[in-house]
């Protein structure tokens, strides 16, 4: 751009001192001078044009470095996200191998209790006898029994006099498993007072394991319910 302006500016002061030094009159000499007028007000004008398209591109020099940055940023950003989805990746991996571990484990505790002949409601039922008769009470337990009552129910524990329920499970893994425990005791209760016209003397849920937040979680719901809790391993 500036070597255009350059080459016409040269062009043009030619000009107008040839139209000065052959002119032969003063009409001649006024137009000459009108042109050279002209002229200045063109490179003039030129001028002011060269440096606002300066500016202008000085300023979309700073636009692109600035976009530059932006996507530096991005990539940094993208690869953190990659990261942090790798150690995702990992931490699944791992907990699948601990959920397989645990379930290693629970088939083999089950096992070793069919060996012996005896399963966890067996020593839920013990441990509730010797707690009956602390209290008083000498009790025929019954352990995986059918309760016909406004449907057959399949109660876990159960002793009639006193009324006492109970279900019992090798595990419970969530807050929502512990939930649906809860909610099958308390329907039974409810079923079974109904259908023998009597109120219970204790409830229980006995859990062999389950992990922390679980564990809280029913010693919580226990409590304001009035629940015998016998819980085993944390983890």
């Amino acid at each position: 751009m500036s070597i255009d302006l350059k080459i016409l500016e040269e062009a043009v002061e030619r000009a107008v001192r040839r139209a000065l030094a052959e002119t032969r009159s003063e009409d001649l000499k006024i137009l000459a001078e009108a042109i050279k007028i002209m002229a200045d007000y063109i490179r003039e004008g030129f001028r002011i044009f060269d440096e606002r398209f300066n500016k202008m591109e000085d300023r979309f020099k700073q636009i692109d470095e600035r976009f530059n940055k932006v996507e530096k940023r991005f990539k940094k950003i993208d690869k953190r996200f990659k990261a942090i989805n790798t150690r995702f990746e990992q931490i699944d991996k791992r907990l699948l191998a601990l959920e397989n571990s645990v379930k290693y484990l629970m088939n083999a505790v089950n096992e070793l209790k069919s060996a012996v002949g005896a399963t966890l409601e067996d020593y839920t039922a013990v441990w509730l006898s010797r707690w009956l008769e602390g209290r008083g009470y000498k009790c025929e337990i019954k352990t995986r029994a059918t309760v016909f009552a406004d449907k057959p129910r399949e109660v876990d524990i159960i002793c009639l006099d006193p009324l006492v329920v109970g279900e019992v499970t090798t595990a419970i893994r969530t807050i929502e498993e512990a939930e649906n425990e809860i909610r099958k005791l308390l329907d039974n209760v409810d079923a079974i007072e109904k259908i023998h016209g009597i109120r219970h003397y204790a409830k229980l849920i006995a859990v062999e394991v389950a992990p922390q937040e679980v564990a809280e979680y029913l010693k919580k719901k226990a409590e304001e319910l009035g629940i015998l809790l016998i819980l085993g391993r944390k983890y």
